[in-house]
């Protein structure tokens, strides 16, 4: 039976910090990948086929280092020390996408493509005195009412199926894709109202909510209740990765103007989209005042004891919980993102840019990124960043791209330093993969040289 502890998040939060918002990527326009961000990119190659991973962990609450003690060689949680890092309104989040495969050619004046993702997102938004009760207990708290509202949980599991498209005139450049997407699995947990009240006798918590926890695509034993034994059998693999009874839809697009042959800047915006959950709809809903236990649940994950996945479901959704029979399809919505790029040529592949981002997630949250790329030949490129991101002031990026013949290997980093020391970090990113790239597009004489 698999175990968790919260200790195991945070030290996953350190492992992951090896990987956080694309801000380098933009900035690597002869990588197909940077497409993903700015659609109105010009290729260097007139074809190009391949894959990518990447990997991305935010947290604004606490940084992992702040709230780690070693003694003896051995590192131990300090639970009031987190207390001393979290904000009011914390954030933790966790995304990961597959680009499993895309395939982009020039026909005419023009450059299309196609692209298959797999992406998940994962959110959770916690309020302080969340963790404060937990950590000091009831008693404290006797008689009084803590409001939980903002405590919100997300969790999406889905294919993109994108169909891109960029064109070029004599000052600008225009692009875009729509995405179908297929929804997979979704967790979704957003109270309307959600207060805890410690009561006197045995310092029980009442709940008073006005909440639903809305699920699809989670796998569940005979009787219908959630279970993960069989998620390895190749029929369930099957027919879970074949079901597209979840849809949705994405746009992204963007324009870049070339004020001369150094100069230009581009406006794009991505993931503008939602999907509809329709299959295997699970409804938890509570509602007026009831028992709640489940913050029983977060101590013992919070002291490291062991945990059964079983025992989550059992001790909250079955017994602070009230199962939904009536299976209403709901939607989702993507989180929006843009990006305010400008590029100048210095010298011969010598390009330096200054880009101001952003992903709206419940609030805007935004970057400044400052790069210097420079190209060797056609067989390698570097490019250098500087971010403020997420709390932080010490972001140097590094974006490498090695190109013996027609392979195009590269490698992108948000936060260097986080890769040395991955406790000290609240964000970080990383992304590897490998195109096949031919027929190379001859630019025009003088600047730039690419």
């Amino acid at each position: 039976m698999k175990r968790l502890s919260l200790l195991a998040l945070i030290l996953t939060v350190g492992i992951y910090a090896k990987a956080q918002s694309e801000l380098t990527l933009p900035f690597m326009p002869g990588v197909f990948q940077s497409s993903f961000v700015n659609p109105t990119v010009i290729p260097e190659h007139t074809f190009s086929m391949g894959f990518s991973i990447y990997t991305q962990v935010v947290t604004n609450g606490f940084v992992p280092n702040n709230v780690l003690i070693f003694r003896d060689d051995t590192m131990h949680f300090d639970p009031n020390l987190l207390l001393d890092d979290l904000r009011d309104k914390n954030l933790f989040y966790m995304g990961q996408n597959t680009d499993i495969f895309h395939i982009r050619t020039k026909i005419l004046n023009g450059y299309y493509w196609f692209a298959i993702r797999q992406k998940m997102e994962s959110s959770f938004f916690y309020p302080y005195d969340l963790f404060r009760m937990v950590i000091e207990g009831n008693e404290p708290y006797i008689g009084q009412t803590l409001d939980f509202s903002n405590l919100k949980i997300f969790t999406s599991l889905f294919n993109e199926y994108s169909f891109g498209m960029t064109k070029e005139y004599p000052h600008w450049i225009f692009g875009g894709r729509l995405s179908l997407l297929q929804g997979l699995s979704n967790i979704n947990f957003n109270p309307t109202r959600l207060s805890i009240k410690v009561e006197d006798e045995m310092y029980g918590q009442l709940a008073n909510a006005d909440a639903q926890l809305r699920t699809s695509g989670i796998p569940k034993d005979g009787n219908g209740d959630p279970s993960f034994d069989h998620v390895e059998e190749p029929e369930w693999i099957t027919d879970y990765f074949t079901n597209f009874k979840n849809k949705g839809f994405a746009l992204s697009g963007g324009a870049t103007y070339r004020y001369d042959d150094r100069t230009r800047i581009s406006l794009s915006f991505r993931d503008v989209g939602f999907i509809t959950w329709k299959d295997s709809i699970e409804t938890y809903t509570l509602n007026g005042n009831t028992n709640f236990t489940g913050l029983d649940i977060m101590s013992d994950l919070l002291y490291g004891n062991d945990v059964e996945v079983d025992s989550i479901f059992e001790n909250i959704l079955d017994e602070d919980f009230h199962r939904d029979t009536i299976y209403n399809k709901y939607t989702t919505w993507l989180n929006p993102k843009f990006n305010l790029t400008a590029s100048y040529d210095l010298a011969r592949r010598t390009t330096v840019g200054f880009s101001f981002s952003g992903v709206v997630n419940q609030k805007l949250y935004t970057a400044l990124t400052l790069s210097l790329s420079q190209g060797i030949g056609r067989f390698f490129s570097i490019v250098g960043t500087a971010s403020i991101n997420q709390r932080s002031f010490t972001n140097l990026g590094l974006g490498l791209m090695l190109k013996p013949g027609p392979l195009q290997i590269f490698v992108v980093a948000d936060n260097l330093y986080a890769a040395h020391n991955p406790l000290t970090t609240t964000n970080f990113n990383i992304r590897v993969g490998v195109n096949l790239v031919f027929g190379r597009i001859n630019q025009p004489e003088g600047l730039p040289f690419r």
